[in-house]
């Protein structure tokens, strides 16, 4: 089973340039320019992707042929989906070749986006997520380009590799799996007990469709005095939903979320995946 699934691919020795522009796409998620033999086409940056994918009408627009097939686990659930071979990719000076990626279904927002690129590209890197300047950097391990005075903070693993870091909201830890692919974070009903929420007294969120298109309907809230390393953020906006994904990661009993780009808007997030560091750094943004 992959989660959005291993693959070995060779990392050729290109040195990264100086920074990639992000593109925020309409759906809200923050896409990149990904090289391939499709040419250069927008896809998701998904830091909670174990590797990539690519949505059907692009893949048959781009003549991908069909590769296999694999059980694909999604936030709201998993289906066996076919695979394709993209080959070789690249994105900042990075290169890896025999990729194969999920096919998913158009998605359910007939948004068109060619897919998504995950660990198999830039998990082996050190990636510099400067999304309030909205650009990105895939450096060497153990690069760290935030501040002198940021802190790191330790991460680990969990299933596909993904990594987790701790959240303090107000004193209770949480366990936070870092998805720049998720628009808004999620949180699951064993931390929401803890801070106090009520269901009866949340608002309707977002219903979220994951990568397998399966609808899962969340409440919506804020939470105060978040704590992301030395980061804090005052007031946080979080969906809340005990998510099939929670059992995967093995966490569904205890406090956790999927930290996604709402919480990122104002920080510049440094990840240091083979290191296992990760680094929060507060942004001003001038007003526009």
């Amino acid at each position: 089973m992959r989660w959005l699934a291993s693959l070995v691919a060779l990392c050729l020795p290109v040195p990264a340039l100086a920074e990639v522009p992000v593109q925020i796409a309409p759906t809200g998620h923050a896409t990149v320019p990904v090289t391939g033999s499709f040419g250069t086409a927008q896809f998701v940056f998904d830091t909670g992707a174990e590797a990539s994918a690519v949505y059907a009408d692009f893949a048959d627009s781009a003549g991908l042929t069909v590769a296999g097939s694999e059980t694909l686990q999604g936030q709201t659930g998993s289906d066996e989906v076919p695979l394709v071979s993209l080959g070789s990719i690249g994105l900042d000076g990075v290169q890896k070749d025999g990729i194969k990626a999920v096919k998913l279904d158009p998605r359910a927002d007939g948004v068109k986006l060619a897919g998504i690129v995950g660990l198999d590209l830039f998990g082996d890197r050190t990636v510099d997520f400067d999304l309030p300047h909205k650009r990105i950097s895939l450096l060497a391990q153990g690069a760290r380009p935030a501040g002198e005075d940021t802190q790191s903070v330790a991460a680990s693993t969990t299933t596909g590799n993904l990594l987790t870091v701790p959240v303090t909201i107000g004193e209770v830890t949480a366990t936070a799996v870092i998805d720049t692919g998720a628009r808004k974070t999620r949180i699951n009903w064993a931390l929401g007990r803890l801070l106090g929420l009520n269901p009866a007294k949340l608002a309707k969120g977002d219903v979220i469709q994951g990568a397998t298109n399966k609808a899962v309907e969340t409440g919506a809230t804020h939470i105060s005095n978040v704590r992301l390393g030395s980061r804090v953020l005052a007031h946080a906006p979080v969906l809340v939903a005990d998510l099939p994904v929670f059992e995967t990661f093995g966490v569904a009993g205890r406090p956790a979320m999927i930290l996604g780009l709402d919480w990122l808007d104002r920080t510049r997030m440094v990840i240091d995946f083979p290191g296992r560091k990760v680094w929060f750094e507060a942004v001003e943004v001038p007003a526009t």
